[in-house]
């Protein structure tokens, strides 16, 4: 494979869902492989169980872990952009702390685009599942076992297309310095925010309940008001013809 090329690490974890239903994701990331260059895509194990939680109020956080170690490990080495696809979104766990490795935080700008914050923290999140931590460990904070060695900056976190969040995690934001765009930001708007970070490169964090629910439904939590399909793809296309890109992941 050419260097610095692209690859795929199709990850079909479904224990840091909350969903009664998350073990479709499985057939969800099975029938992305079909759309993923074979010569390109790494198979990342997920172990059937749903794992214990470790003594942590995160549910399923045995499994989360054992996940996020597997995908650390397939992505050394790989020093193109690397897009995790398939999961729920503590898949990205391992995405993140890679790009935020090789780049440094200082570099790194990140754009959250996903109909929640994922900053729950697990002595207040009302379902314990730990896609809905994800970007609070990012920065460094919450369940120990969850945060990477490498942490990303909260001052280049672009969190956009957020519609709904708990009260808590509206006030964690904000003491992060981290302050939602509007979810009608356009793609204009969102690119001059990520060039205001200062950063060099990017990351890109899609959770499909970005979109709106008329658009694509199949997600846990369908929240009204989000992008066209048109309006994501505008935004990305703005984003990394800002800045070049680091790595992606495509959850949910």
């Amino acid at each position: 494979m050419p260097e610095n090329a692209v690859r795929f690490f199709l990850v079909p974890e479904w224990q840091g869902s909350p969903s009664s239903r998350a073990m479709r994701l499985i057939d969800g990331a099975e029938a992305l492989r079909e759309d993923l260059p074979p010569s390109a895509t790494v198979q990342v194990p997920v172990p059937m169980e749903a794992g214990d939680s470790l003594g942590t109020p995160v549910q399923r956080l045995g499994s989360v872990l054992r996940v996020r170690d597997a995908l650390t490990t397939a992505l050394r080495g790989s020093d193109g952009p690397a897009i995790i696809v398939g999961g729920d979104c503590a898949a990205d766990l391992a995405g993140l702390a890679h790009a935020a490795e090789r780049h440094g935080p200082e570099q790194l700008a990140v754009l959250w685009l996903d109909a929640h914050p994922d900053f729950q923290h697990p002595a207040t999140s009302p379902s314990g599942s730990a896609s809905g931590m994800v970007l609070r460990a990012a920065i460094g904070d919450g369940e120990p076992e969850m945060i990477p060695a490498h942490t990303i900056d909260p001052a280049r976190v672009v969190l956009a297309g957020t519609r709904e969040a708990d009260a808590e995690e509206l006030v964690e934001l904000a003491n992060a310095g981290i302050e939602p765009l509007s979810p009608q930001a356009t793609p204009a708007q969102i690119r001059d925010a990520l060039l205001a970070t200062g950063a060099t490169r990017l990351y890109v964090h899609v959770d499909l309940d970005v979109l709106d629910p008329a658009e694509f439904g199949a997600v846990h939590a369908p929240v009204p008001f989000g992008l066209s399909l048109a309006q994501l793809l505008d935004t990305i296309r703005a984003a990394v013809a800002a800045l070049p890109l680091a790595g992606a992941a495509i959850c949910e």
